[in-house]
Order: C-alpha cells, then sequence, then structure tokens
C-alpha cells in the first residue's frame, strides 16, 4: 500500500524584492516578467526526489528541491505543479494556480483642464480604462472605472494594477473644473424716440468679450440707434459663456408723407422727379405709378428713388397720372396712400 504524505511548499516571488508563501493559498498572484523561488520544505518523511512543472515560466521544469529564477514573461493563468518522492516509495502531488498580469496598463485619454458656464450643461462623465486586475481609487471615494461629476473642483483618479501587495503598475489622472461666471449686459428699459434722432447704445465691457449686434450685425462695444425698432446683443466671454439683452425703440413722433401735385421733368433741376417727401423710414415699401388707363409705368422699392417721368425711355404726355404708396412703419402695421398728380410738359 502507498503511503500518501503531504508536503509544505514556501514559494518566494522576486520582483523588486518581493516575497510570498504560495502553497498556503490556492492562487498566487504576480506581475508579468516577475520571477519566483520554490522552496520545499518536508515535514513528514524523508523526500529524496522532486520533479516541478512550471506551466507559462521559464525555465518550464526542475528536478532540485528548491528552484530558483523561475520567471513568467508573459500574462495568463497557469498550474505550478510538484511531485514529491520519498525514500519509502511514496509520493505526493502539490499544485498552485499563477495569475500573471500584464502590464503596463493600457492608456487611455483623459479630460484636460474645463469648465462650465453659469447654468450650464453638466454632468461631466470621466472615463477611465476597463484593464485587468486594475482597482480605481477616486478622490470622491468612488471605485468603479468612471464617475460622473456636477459641480466644479478638482477630480483624479489612480490606477493600481496589484499583484498580492506588490505594484504592477499604476497611473495617476487629474482634472480641474471650473465653473465660468457669465458676462453681465443690460441695455436699459424700452424707449421712445424720433427717426433722426440718435441714441447710444453700450453692451458693456469685459475682458476677452465679444459682440454681435442685431438686425444690423454690428461687432462693437457700443452703437449708435436712428431709427426706432427692436435691437439686440449678445456678449460672448473668451470662455464661450454668453448673455443677451434686448431693448425696442419706439416712434414717438408723428409721420408725415407729402406727395407734389405735380412735376415737370424739363431738366432744369427743379421738380423733375416725382418724389415723395416723409419724416420717418419704413420697415418695408413699394411705390409705383399708374397712367389713366390702370398700366404700370413704374414700380420701385428702393425708398430714396422718384421717377423721371418715363416709360420705356421715353417721357410721358402731359396728363394726370396715379401714385400707390404701401408701407410697413415702425408700428407694425401696413398703410397704403393713393392719389393723382400732373404731368407739366
Amino acid at each position: 500500500m502507498t503511503n500518501i504524505i503531504r508536503n509544505s511548499i514556501f514559494i518566494f516571488i522576486f520582483f523588486q524584492t518581493l516575497f510570498a508563501n504560495a502553497f498556503s493559498v490556492d492562487t498566487l498572484y504576480l506581475c508579468k516578467n516577475s520571477c519566483l523561488i520554490y522552496t520545499n520544505v518536508t515535514t513528514v518523511g524523508n523526500a529524496v526526489a522532486w520533479q516541478w512543472t512550471f506551466q507559462g515560466a521559464n525555465p518550464g521544469t526542475s528536478n532540485v528541491q528548491n528552484p530558483a529564477a523561475i520567471c513568467y514573461p508573459t500574462a495568463g493563468v497557469f498550474l505550478t505543479t510538484v511531485k514529491t518522492t520519498f525514500d519509502n516509495g511514496s509520493d505526493s502531488t502539490d499544485q498552485v494556480h499563477v495569475v500573471v498580469y500584464d502590464w503596463p496598463i493600457t492608456s487611455f485619454t483623459f479630460p484636460k483642464d474645463t469648465g462650465y458656464c453659469q447654468g450650464g450643461s453638466l454632468p461631466l462623465v470621466l472615463n477611465t480604462v476597463s484593464y485587468p486586475g486594475v482597482k480605481y481609487q477616486w478622490n470622491t471615494g468612488a471605485t468603479s472605472r468612471s464617475i460622473t461629476v456636477n459641480t466644479q473642483g478638482k477630480y483624479w483618479v489612480n490606477l493600481i494594477l496589484k499583484a498580492g501587495n506588490n505594484v504592477c503598475d499604476s497611473v495617476y489622472k487629474e482634472v480641474n473644473i471650473t465653473e465660468y461666471a457669465n458676462p453681465s449686459v443690460y441695455l436699459g428699459q424700452d424707449k421712445f424716440m424720433c427717426q433722426g434722432q440718435a441714441m447710444a447704445l453700450d453692451a458693456g465691457v469685459g475682458q476677452g468679450y465679444t459682440y454681435l449686434w442685431k438686425p444690423n450685425n454690428e461687432t462693437t462695444r457700443t452703437i449708435l440707434v436712428n431709427l426706432p425698432g427692436v435691437y439686440d446683443v449678445t456678449v460672448r466671454t473668451k470662455n464661450g459663456c454668453t448673455a443677451s439683452d434686448q431693448i425696442e425703440f419706439k416712434d414717438s413722433c408723428p409721420h408725415y408723407v407729402f406727395m407734389p401735385n405735380a412735376v415737370s421733368p424739363n431738366e432744369d433741376r427743379l421738380n423733375d422727379l416725382f418724389v415723395k417727401v416723409w419724416n420717418f423710414t419704413p420697415k418695408d415699401y413699394k411705390f409705383t405709378i399708374f397712367n389713366r388707363w390702370g398700366e404700370l409705368l413704374f414700380e420701385t422699392q428702393d425708398i430714396n428713388a422718384g421717377w423721371d417721368c418715363k416709360f420705356n425711355g421715353d417721357l410721358v404726355q402731359q396728363d394726370v397720372y396715379v401714385y400707390k404708396i404701401t408701407y410697413y412703419d415702425t408700428d407694425k402695421k401696413w398703410y397704403e396712400m393713393r392719389g393723382t398728380f400732373f404731368v407739366v410738359r
């Protein structure tokens, strides 16, 4: 009958002076390129021979009692087996799993220092990398691969790859998140004005500010307004934060339109053009002239244009003609004017 006598196998790891007792556990963890020193200590019986097999290691076998410099150049899960033979012919077999971690940790992109505008968009997701054996230590106390942050501050993470008590690799990343102030802009309350009256608007000063006014697309800090209407400005800081304000200038002066009742196109530069005179500028405008039979002779949307009393390049006959003006005023209403005038030749 063969007697089975158990051994006590001690394993020492050297990787920057690393040591561990292996066969007291089922699994041994170490870093790639680490080496082990196995020590076979027989507590019962007289051992006379040893047969070691080191899966994934270099060398792969040994027949000495205490094999040294058993190195693991590749990552993986391996099995170490030792068969011990005693002087009475009996033998004993022991095994241990060896988990070898790969390193260095795969590089990954982490956000640079950034920020958000007041009332702007958060959360911000901070991602690391999924890597076998890595432990994640965030300054928030989290231990997950990624976290979501909702407030400004400094955030850091330390990725640690450990084999037992020995550190194979570590990666430290940090990012500072700042809440940026929005610009301040106030154009004042709505005002009344007359056309031709000039009023200044100031969007306010700030380092790195840029400006965009509507409706005329000015990009200066101040503009001069001489027409009623709605004006708005958007101010942007160097960090991309924006603020806007709007003001309306309401026309408070009565409008008048003067249309002559006669025109004399004799090239004396006096009353040669049939043209209106008014004290305001409409938002939209159309000016048309017809003969007594309703034939269209002239049409324009240019508020400064007048009729030279010509049709198809020739002066029209002396007669009575009809004009019509339609315009969209600053009070946001459409108006129409009709009348007659006399061409004198």
